[in-house]
């Protein structure tokens, strides 16, 4: 799904958008269970399509696992997939 946060500031679309990547992510996140490396992969999927549509960072670290409910607790993962997300996450944002 197309969406950029820089030209667009419908309050729908961003919505449509959340919800979108939402779904693309728990689904993502569920098929890679227990799989340390598809599960980095999936974050990597995460992060490109919020950056390519604009988000910002605390956007994209809300929605991924502070929100409630967040990507993780809706993809209802162990908890060691869950520190598997968390450190690709912030691997990626060190870089």
């Amino acid at each position: 799904m197309n969406f950029d946060a820089l030209t667009n500031n419908s309050p729908e679309d961003r919505a449509a958008f959340y919800q979108w990547l939402t779904e693309q992510t728990v689904a993502e996140f569920q098929a890679a269970r227990d799989n340390e490396e598809a599960l980095h992969k999936a974050v990597g999927n995460y992060v490109k399509h919020a950056l390519a549509a604009h988000l910002t960072f605390e956007d994209i670290e809300d929605l991924l696992g502070i929100s409630e409910p967040s990507i993780m607790d809706l993809a209802q993962l162990s908890e060691a997939d869950e520190e598997s997300i968390v450190d690709a996450f912030e691997d990626l944002c060190s870089q």
